[in-house]
């Protein structure tokens, strides 16, 4: 066998199982896995259980495969069997090693379909944590216990018992040449979305869930604008369920003109130099990769102090951290830094710092490899795959 057929056989292929391919989190971390995956040692595939999304262009951008199984609304039912026995049949025929799942719903599909066709053992991903107990949390506690290996990206999440002996903690990691200051594109962005250069303006990033708080975010602008801070402008990127009640929110007080709902923008590290801080009301949360992108951005933070967000802001040093659903303690931090310049500015300049030395995309991906080069060692070879190894030796 030829040393090219030989690299061939012997590069290992991971199959990415993401929610929806829409703009959030956890589909900007799959992004930055596939643009600094090294493709001379693994072949990646992303398989999206349900059809649309404006991130599939992304996907196909970067030259991998991308797969939709079009599943219906109901994730129990004949529908998902299909899913299933398709994607057993894409493991087999893409000889797939090991299966990265992110969130329940599509593990249960990538686990199911890894057994049937006997190819790929699976990583579990967890990213966040639901605010309350209940099936969604039921599920993913399943999905931990019976995963080859987990992978969270905040000490926060780590699972108890067994699991935990199985679980790796890799930080998320953001592109800090793409994040990064940007004060040339702060006037035009500014004009853009119709804001002045001197008014104050605030946002966030994140999927529009009552998990990640952004009504306790508006109640903030909104009693920030009852002391006197009448020309405060809120941005808020992102879509989801509450795309329609967070508006009405505004609008019952007061503030539906101060609010820009800016639905999902591929142009975030433009939108963040527009910003003079930013916000992070979740009410849950792993590593939020929008309070990494802030901060690569040298913005002021204020993170609401659950999950990873105390790992990553270190409070008065790099950040400001408050209680959840506590919009007054919210709205106090954020007219403490908007009105001391230079505490704002201190936090900005060692945020940045701070996600340089820890917070690299690149070096994120470095570890996620060592997982899957081990985690595919361990499982058995294919034939193919055998026969180069002992055609070597």
């Amino acid at each position: 066998m030829s040393s090219s057929s030989d690299r061939r056989a012997l590069l290992r292929t991971i199959a990415f199982f993401p929610p929806r391919l829409v703009t959030g989190g956890t589909q900007r971390h799959l992004l930055e896995v596939l643009k600094f995956l090294d493709r001379s040692r693994f072949r990646p595939i992303v398989i999206s259980a349900k059809s649309g999304g404006e991130l599939g262009a992304a996907i196909a951008a970067t030259g991998v495969e991308l797969v939709r199984l079009d599943l219906g609304k109901r994730v129990i039912s004949a529908d998902m069997v299909r899913c299933v026995r398709e994607t057993a049949a894409l493991f087999r025929a893409r000889d797939v090693d090991v299966v990265q799942c992110f969130q329940w719903r599509p593990a249960l599909i990538g686990m199911a379909a890894a057994r049937l066709a006997g190819r790929g053992r699976v990583i579990a991903g967890r990213r966040s944590a639901p605010v309350e107990r209940g099936v969604r949390a039921v599920l993913e506690d399943l999905v931990v216990r019976l995963a080859d290996r987990v992978v969270v990206n905040a000490e926060a999440l780590r699972p108890r018992g067994a699991a935990a002996a199985r679980t790796d903690v890799i930080p998320s990691g953001v592109d800090t040449d793409v994040f990064r200051p940007r004060p040339d594109a702060r006037a035009a962005m500014r004009t853009r979305l119709g804001f002045g250069n001197d008014e104050p303006v605030i946002g966030t990033v994140g999927r529009l869930e009552a998990r990640k708080g952004t009504a306790t975010l508006i109640e903030a602008a909104a009693r920030l604008a009852k002391k006197g801070l009448s020309d405060l402008r809120v941005v808020v990127v992102g879509d989801g369920p509450l795309r329609d009640e967070l508006p009405a929110l505004a609008a019952r007080l007061g503030i539906a003109d101060h609010v820009a709902m800016l639905g999902d923008r591929s142009d975030v590290p433009e939108i963040l130099a527009a910003l003079d801080l930013f916000v992070i009301p979740s009410r849950t949360e792993g590593m939020s990769n929008a309070l990494l992108e802030a901060m690569a951005t040298a913005l002021p933070v204020v993170a609401t102090a659950v999950g990873g967000n105390p790992e990553v802001v270190a409070a008065e040093a790099t950040g400001v951290l408050v209680p959840p659903d506590d919009s007054i303690a919210m709205a106090d931090a954020v007219l403490r830094l908007l009105t001391t310049p230079t505490l704002a500015s201190a936090l900005a300049v060692a945020a940045r710092r701070h996600v340089e030395e820890r917070y690299g995309a690149r070096a994120m991906v470095r570890r996620l490899e060592a997982i899957y080069g081990a985690v595919a060692d361990a499982a058995p070879l294919s034939v193919g795959r055998a026969a180069a190894v002992n055609g070597r030796a």
